[in-house]
C-alpha cells in the first residue's frame, strides 16, 4: 500500500515539476539509497551503542559517508548483504584493526598517500543501479574523493597515534581496498551479484 501512495506522489512530482524519466530516476534511486542508508546507520549505532563504541563509530561515518560519496565501491543487490557487509567493515575499522594491527608512525603517510592513490586512478565505482553520470561530473567525484583523502591525512598525521586517527586511518585504507574490489569486480561483471 505505502509502495502505491509513493508510485503515485512520484508521479505527482514529475509532472508538477516536469521532471525527465532521467531525472526522476535519479530521485528514485536518491530515496532508496538514503532510506537505506537510513535504517543501516541506525541499526548499526544501535549495535555500537551496546558494545561501546558509538562515539567512535559515528566519526567512522562521518569519515567513510564523505568519501564513499564521492569514491563509491563495491554495491550489493541486496539490503542484507549490505548491511553485513558494512558491519564487518566498521567493526575491523573502529575495533578489531585499531585494536590489534597496530601500524607504526612513520609508515602511515606512504600507505596513505598509496590510498589516495588507488582513489584517484580507481574512483568513482557507482552502482549500476544509478543513472550514468556525465564524464566530468565523475571526475568531480574523483577529485572530490581524493582532496578528501589528502585532508583525512593531513589530519590523521597530526594527530598521529591517537584512537580517532587510528580509525580514520583504517576506514581509509579499508576504503581504498574495497574500492579496487569493486573495479576489479566490475570488470569481471560480478558486482552486485551478491
Amino acid at each position: 500500500m505505502a509502495v502505491i501512495h509513493a508510485e503515485r506522489f512520484l508521479e505527482q512530482i514529475q509532472s508538477s515539476y516536469q521532471f525527465t524519466d532521467l531525472e526522476m530516476k535519479r530521485l528514485k534511486y536518491t530515496l532508496k539509497a538514503v532510506s537505506s542508508e537510513l535504517v543501516k546507520t541506525l541499526l548499526l549505532s544501535i549495535l555500537f551503542f551496546n558494545l561501546g563504541h558509538l562515539p567512535e563509530f559515528l566519526i567512522g561515518v562521518l569519515v567513510l559517508i564523505t568519501i564513499r560519496c564521492n569514491s563509491g565501491g563495491i554495491h550489493m543487490e541486496h539490503f542484507i548483504t549490505c548491511f553485513l557487509f558494512t558491519l564487518a567493515f566498521m567493526l575491523l575499522s573502529v575495533i578489531v584493526l585499531p585494536s590489534y594491527v597496530p601500524v607504526p608512525y612513520a609508515v602511515k603517510p606512504v600507505i596513505l598517500a598509496l590510498c589516495i592513490l588507488i582513489t584517484f586512478l580507481a574512483a568513482p565505482v557507482a552502482s549500476k543501479k544509478r543513472p550514468p553520470a556525465a564524464p566530468e561530473t565523475k571526475r568531480q567525484y574523483r577529485n572530490r574523493a581524493t582532496g578528501l583523502l589528502f585532508l583525512y591525512s593531513v589530519i590523521i598525521i597530526i594527530l598521529k597515534t591517537t584512537p580517532i586517527a587510528d580509525i580514520c586511518f583504517w576506514i581509509i585504507v579499508l576504503q581504498a581496498l574495497q574500492l579496487l574490489c569493486a573495479v576489479a569486480a566490475q570488470k569481471g561483471g560480478k558486482n552486485e551479484e551478491i
